[in-house]
């Protein structure tokens, strides 16, 4: 089990929900926010949620370990895109906190997400393998860094929840170079999408839980408190756009 103990993570979720004003987003908010709004292609309304997480989640993770690989051209006194900007740590550990946590969710607590277990299920063991398959492409030896690199600069099907991992990867380390704040960004994201997805008519699944310090059923319960029992439905242009991208293909970016 994954406990999100540190004050700041719960600090953040409390602040999302008061900026939020009861209307649960599932990350764009925060996109707008930070001046990243050609980054909303990650969480449209068409893609499921459990694939937003897990693109956010791969896109996380390779944004928090990107090193330059040898062959690239760069200035060896330069930070990383993932540590400069001055973002402060606990930003960092917020967003690392709750990204893992919610792909704790999808790996052990599918029933308590919006998505049918059963093809919650299907998708995790599809990116499971995905993941593997990096150590059998690359030819270096199979470490973090080597397969963040590899993850990053690779030419992925365009189905791929992997691939579109490290395409908002790169989208990232592109927007922390021309001085975006990602961490503040992917903090408050991550805080966005766990109220996002606390909301379910899950009873009996969260009563099993309220003596494990669960958040998301301690998020869950707060909501159904405060009358926040459901997700809000896409709008009339947002539900247009996303059976136009899904015959097309297209993405926002």
């Amino acid at each position: 089990m994954v406990i999100c103990t540190s004050t700041d993570t719960k600090e953040a979720i409390l602040k999302s929900l008061r900026k939020s004003d009861g209307r649960l987003t599932n990350g764009g908010t925060s996109l707008k926010n930070h001046g990243m709004d050609h980054l909303n292609w990650a969480c449209l309304p068409h893609a499921n949620t459990t694939e937003t997480i897990l693109v956010w989640h791969i896109a996380t993770t390779l944004f928090d370990n990107h090193k330059p690989s040898p062959h690239q051209n760069i200035d060896p006194h330069q930070e990383p895109a993932s540590q400069q900007n001055n973002n402060p740590f606990k930003e960092q550990e917020v967003a690392l906190e709750l990204s893992s946590y919610c792909h704790y969710l999808v790996k052990c607590l599918p029933d308590l997400l919006p998505d049918k277990v059963v093809w919650i299920e299907d998708m995790y063991e599809t990116v499971r393998n995905e993941i593997l398959a990096i150590d059998r492409s690359s030819n270096q030896k199979p470490t973090k860094i080597n397969r963040c690199n590899y993850a990053l600069e690779a030419t992925w099907d365009e189905s791929s929840v992997v691939g579109k991992g490290a395409m908002l990867a790169n989208d990232l380390i592109h927007c922390a170079e021309n001085g975006k704040l990602v961490w503040e960004m992917l903090a408050e994201f991550w805080a966005e999408m766990m109220l996002f997805i606390a909301p379910s008519d899950n009873v009996d699944g969260h009563e099993k839980l309220l003596n494990r310090d669960e958040l998301i059923t301690q998020l869950w319960a707060l909501l159904t408190h405060a009358g926040i029992i459901t997700r809000p439905k896409p709008t009339v242009h947002q539900d247009h756009q996303s059976k136009s991208d899904a015959v097309t293909g297209d993405v926002n970016v």
